[in-house]
């Protein structure tokens, strides 16, 4: 598990092509980042005067042509990095970039370069104190007494990452922004080495427990080594959280101690032949230089380098003993890979380290496409449409309207035509009319398309069987019917206004169009069947009274006959007034449930479709748009993986 720290607020960010990086959408914190001070001018990498003088002595009389094109190669390759970053996040490692970008804005040759001392820990016991040992050994100077930082190193908490700067105290005089002397108002350890051989060069070392090799369910190479050379440290916040800082480094020692260690490197696939990523294991009594058995890791005795030092420090005479105790204990193997990585090969030239770390960012890079490629491929051909099935779901879907107008034609036939509806003639509204509401809506649950509606369910069911919906989507959905709101204060003005789509797994239009004729057009026509009988039977009784008022006041000498001719003339007009309005009250709540049906049916026929057309230019547009993305990034690696052929 990662240990957990504190770390003071972000200082600052750096200048050239670090603040084209800072601007950049996405970002990854970066720890040695945060440490960096801020500075009114450019930061420039401190040289020695011997350094100085022979990069001068170089450049007199030389041509100009290789300088510019090895700057214009510079300036391609960090220009591609950063295209990199800013439209591929998915594909490469952001915080490795940004520390690829800070080198590139340093001059060539002098890049700082970070290594990590990682003290593995296996199971309960933990290498931490045999990697402090072993980097104050790299670091030590013999020829001076025991200094105040290696106190400081020897004492340092195992629980917290240490961070080493390299540099003499000249150096950290004359540009004081590069001094990592820890301070009082400082979260995070930090010490400030003298080491004659590796001073001016600008290394920087992180020393942290780890198990480099615990990385959760990932078998991935790439992805394994990304983890070792990017450690993540949890750096604690206010609010009680912690937040991971990614560390991307350029190298890294894993430090084991023992045979549990040993068992625990042995078979690592890590430990390449760059020497990016490389491994040491302590055995005290052991003797490296007399075994030949060749191991994938260096073996060291950190005893006795530590006694060959002491010897040394003890008195000059004893130089002989602690050569051989040296070079018994095996360190110069580590001492050669450590300068290896800091050392330039020549004045003007890009440190190794540096052109290993953008090598490794552009295999990565190349390898997570051509995974992605993969991907790709591998789901065309498992959900790729196929022309025959689409074409056969076609013709079903056109066998379906055919059969659902059929039905629709048949079955109101038959509802029109029964017993039910002849129930409600017009003659028979007197004993029945509570009877219509009843009658009409059994006639439309049981004849308003049921196997149509059934057999759309059973054609969704065979779309989404072929792949025509999206499989990811929890609920795949059909464009619905558009359904009318109403208020109960203003509901004429808003019968117009649809509200949005009904959706569903399959289309819901019959069902919809089937409750919008239950529960709008039945009880309209129900009570205009109450309102006509009651005005019919209002109609006969007022003319029959008249009919008897005339007989009883014998008004213009009329008699029995005269009045029962008015009563007849009243019931009469009444009956033929209510057998007109209901037979045409009936005929258009006919002509409506079939043109209902046949919208219904017409809609569900275009919902359909328009899931057909929305699967063909999904697949269409998804594999255009994904493989257009990944022709970009493989672009951007080419031009990457050019400029750096022609970086010096």
């Amino acid at each position: 598990m990662a240990p957990r720290l504190s770390l003071r607020p972000v200082a600052g960010a750096s200048r050239g092509l670090g603040q084209l990086v800072s601007r950049s959408r996405t970002q990854e914190k970066c720890l040695f980042c945060s440490l960096t001070r801020p500075n009114k001018s450019r930061r420039k990498p401190v040289s020695p005067p011997w350094a100085t003088t022979r990069r001068a002595q170089s450049t007199i009389g030389s041509p100009t042509t290789p300088e510019r094109s090895s700057e214009t190669a510079r300036n391609d390759l960090g220009t591609a990095l950063q295209n990199l970053q800013r439209q591929a996040p998915n594909y490469v490692n952001l915080s490795r970039i940004q520390l690829a970008l800070r080198n590139l804005s340093q001059p060539a040759g002098e890049e700082s370069i970070r290594v990590a001392i990682l003290g593995m820990t296996t199971g309960t016991t933990s290498s931490h104190a045999t990697a402090k040992q072993l980097l104050r050994l790299l670091l030590a100077d013999p020829l001076q007494a025991e200094q105040q930082w290696e106190q400081q190193l020897t004492s340092a908490d195992a629980s917290q990452p240490l961070i080493l700067h390299v540099g003499s105290e000249a150096e950290e005089q004359q540009h004081p922004h590069l001094s990592f002397a820890k301070r009082r108002d400082e979260l995070l350890p930090e010490i400030n080495v003298s080491s004659p051989a590796l001073n001016w060069h600008n290394l920087e070392v992180l020393l942290m427990e780890t198990n480099p090799f615990d990385t959760g369910a990932s078998t991935d190479l790439d992805g394994t080594e990304e983890a070792v050379l990017v450690p993540t440290i949890d750096i604690p916040s206010n609010t009680g959280r912690y937040t991971p800082i990614s560390t991307p480094v350029h190298r890294a020692l894993v430090v084991g101690d023992g045979i549990l260690g040993a068992a625990s490197l042995v078979s690592s696939p890590l430990l390449q032949e760059d020497g990016m990523i490389s491994a040491v294991v302590n055995f005290p009594n052991h003797n490296p230089a007399e075994d030949p058995t060749p191991y994938p890791f260096t073996v060291v005795s950190v005893p006795t380098a530590s006694k060959a030092l002491s010897l040394f420090r003890a008195s000059v005479s004893n130089a002989g003993a602690y050569e051989n105790l040296w070079f018994e204990s095996n360190l110069p193997a580590l001492t050669h890979w450590l300068k290896s990585g800091v050392l330039s090969t020549s004045p003007g030239t890009t440190k190794p380290p540096v052109r290993a770390l953008i090598t490794s960012i552009l295999r990565n890079t190349s390898a997570a496409i051509q995974a992605e490629e993969a991907c790709l491929l591998s789901a065309a051909l498992t959900s790729k449409l196929s022309p025959t099935a689409v074409a056969a779901l076609d013709q079903a879907l056109s066998d379906w309207s055919q059969s659902a107008h059929t039905e629709l034609q048949s079955q109101l036939d038959l509802a029109f035509t029964g017993s039910r509806w002849r129930k409600l003639g017009w003659w028979k509204l007197f004993w029945r009319v509570d009877d219509v509401g009843m009658l009409s809506a059994d006639m439309l649950s049981q004849r308003f398309l049921p196997e149509a509606e059934r057999g759309i369910i059973y054609l969704a069911g065979r779309i989404k069987e072929a792949g025509l919906v999206e499989e990811h989507d929890a609920d795949p959905t059909y464009p619905g019917p558009l359904v009318v709101s109403a208020t109960e204060g203003n509901r004429d003005e808003n019968l117009d206004a649809p509200t949005p789509e009904l959706q569903g797994k399959w289309p819901t239009h019959i069902p919809h169009t089937r409750a919008y004729l239950l529960e709008r057009t039945i009880p309209a026509l129900q009570a205009l069947a109450q309102r006509l009988v009651v005005q019919s039977l209002g109609t006969s009784a007022a003319m029959s009274s008249l009919a008897g008022l005339t007989y009883v006041s014998q008004i213009w000498g009329a008699g029995a006959y005269e009045a029962g001719a008015v009563a007849a003339l009243g019931i009469v007009w009444s009956m033929r007034r209510l057998q007109k309005r209901w037979e045409a009250a009936r005929a258009y709540w006919e002509g409506e449930v079939r043109e209902e049906g046949r919208k219904a049916v017409r809609a569900t026929e275009a919902s359909v479709g328009e899931v057909f057309e929305r699967a063909k230019r999904r697949e269409e547009q998804d594999g255009k748009g994904v493989l257009e993305e990944v022709r970009k990034v493989r672009k951007l690696v080419e031009k990457a993986e050019d400029a750096l052929r022609r970086l010096e």
